[in-house]
């Protein structure tokens, strides 16, 4: 899986035997964040495709009262989003913040 370096932090490869880090951007591009967090407001929800992932957590989803898919995957996404891009992550947390207020935003 390769990410793209954009937004001033490092990408993150694990093609080829485990992680390795790929460059630097230079500079966050103003346009396609604004883009970005007028997206993530609109439409929050992401999805990806895992019948493996899928199963355990619908497994856990049926066993565990009160338990949350969505929670649960949140938090294992932006962990890992605030650390290959801790600078753009910091900075989304920020913009959304401000532009939501009090609604939650994240942050792990």
């Amino acid at each position: 899986m390769t990410r793209s370096s954009k937004g001033g932090d490092e990408g993150v490869s694990e093609g080829g035997g485990g992680k390795r880090r790929l460059g630097r951007a230079e500079k966050v591009d103003e346009k396609l964040f604004k883009e970005a967090v007028r997206r993530a407001l609109s439409q929050p929800r992401l999805a990806f495709y895992s019948p493996v992932a899928s199963c355990v957590l619908n497994y856990w989803k049926s066993a565990v009262p009160r338990f949350s898919i969505s929670e649960f995957l949140a938090k294992i996404v932006e962990r890992e989003i605030s650390k290959a891009w801790p600078k753009l992550y910091k900075r989304t947390l920020r913009e959304l913040k401000k532009k939501t207020g009090s609604r939650r935003v994240g942050g792990v």
